[in-house]
């Protein structure tokens, strides 16, 4: 049969496939993995626990590293530690976890900065994709600060990376 022509149903069955010994070692070897992987594979709702464990895990990080950068501004100076952004993203992702909506005045409470280098700050991470803004449904003048798929990710990577020392009690 021509390549150019479409098979049938019974063609395909008559169809042979001539495999290399390769193509039969990787067959074998993915058999294996499947068959030993499907055997000790943890339920849906033993991941969903983990995953949840692990996440909190990542929050309590997330947390200690605010606080702790809060600590310093009883000690030093809080411009010789200004990052802003830093401290909107990890409040963004501490609120993400218990879907709280912050508007740019909440954030700037909560990391005791001016509303003015929220805003700024807010207006640059969202030129990188890192956070959003939502429209309140009902009153136009309120809008909330919402961590991107991105942002939350690049956090998520980071606070995997940091060392297990960090305070999270």
């Amino acid at each position: 049969m021509p390549d150019s022509e479409p098979p049938n149903v019974d063609d395909e069955f008559r169809t042979t496939i001539r495999l290399t010994e390769q193509d039969v070692r990787d067959a074998t070897r993915l058999f294996k993995l499947l068959s030993s992987s499907s055997e000790a594979a943890p339920s849906s709702a033993k991941l969903r626990v983990e995953e949840n464990s692990a996440r909190q895990d990542l929050i309590a990080r997330a947390r200690a590293i605010l606080s702790n950068r809060q600590l310093r501004s009883r000690y030093f100076s809080p411009a010789i530690f200004g990052e802003p952004a830093w401290d909107v993203l990890l409040v963004l992702y501490i609120g993400d976890a218990s879907d709280a909506r912050l508007t740019i005045g909440k954030l700037a409470s909560q990391i005791s900065i001016p509303p003015t280098t929220v805003l700024r700050w807010v207006n640059y991470l969202e030129k990188e994709r890192l956070v959003s803004r939502q429209r309140h449904p009902t009153d136009r003048r309120v809008v909330f600060i919402r961590l991107q798929e991105k942002g939350r990710w690049s956090l998520e990577s980071y606070l995997r990376a940091t060392p297990n020392q960090i305070k999270t009690q």
